[in-house]
């Protein structure tokens, strides 16, 4: 799944020239905080409600803030993955998408995206998540999907996040097994460390931190 695919077109965007009524009714009638700010065809930034607050008391017009995030875009086809990272990096739960000219064809909001994500048939077959921490040097997904497949699993999805500053990372499996026992205890023999399994007859260890590091990534 690629930018383009998930541009909401209902969002419109703002002009320099546009005053801040339009922006304000704009935001309140589609249900967000930010705007894209296009000149001529051209993104030229993000216009958050907070800068209706924090910037010129007097400012009545687009053009007389100064705006966010002029570099928050993608091309057209980069895959959605990267509409997550640029929104996260800065923050934002919208991003512009350019086409090969870099003229402004649209915007993506996070929660497009998530309703994007909960609709692919990874998420939505059957099946179990397993979460395991380790080291990016010990890991080798050709030995992981050994692992699970030597159980009758099969691997439907895989997420990579890194849990900190060092070499740490958690690698999110969806396996097709609703009982994943048998692969978790593969995995707790060949010495992985097993952070959460979420699945029938497992019981649930929720990890707080990782769950919260996902509800701020997602922004949900």
């Amino acid at each position: 799944m690629i930018a383009r695919d998930l541009i909401n077109y209902t969002i419109p965007p703002l002009k320099p020239t546009d005053n801040i009524s339009k922006a304000q009714n704009w935001m309140s009638e589609f249900h967000v905080h930010e705007l894209p700010v296009v000149d001529n065809g051209k993104f030229i930034g993000i216009f958050n409600e907070n800068l209706i607050f924090d910037q010129v008391e007097d400012a009545e017009l687009i053009q007389e803030f100064h705006l966010l995030s002029a570099h928050l875009y993608v091309d057209q086809n980069e895959h959605y993955y990267e509409v997550l990272k640029k929104a996260y990096e800065a923050s934002s739960n919208l991003v512009a998408v350019l086409n090969e000219d870099k003229d402004y064809i649209g915007s993506i909001t996070i929660q497009d995206v998530v309703e994007a994500f909960s609709k692919m048939s990874s998420i939505n077959s059957p099946g179990s998540i397993i979460v395991i921490s380790m080291s990016m040097m010990d890991y080798s997904m050709a030995e992981i999907s050994r692992i699970v497949e030597s159980e009758g699993g099969k691997i439907l999805s895989s997420f990579i996040e890194h849990a900190d500053q060092t070499e740490n990372i958690r690698l999110t499996l969806k396996v097709n097994l609703e009982n994943a026992s048998s692969i978790v205890s593969s995995f707790q023999r060949f010495g992985y460390n097993i952070a959460s399994v979420f699945g029938k007859g497992q019981e649930h260890q929720i990890d707080q931190e990782r769950l919260d590091t996902l509800l701020h990534y997602l922004k949900v």
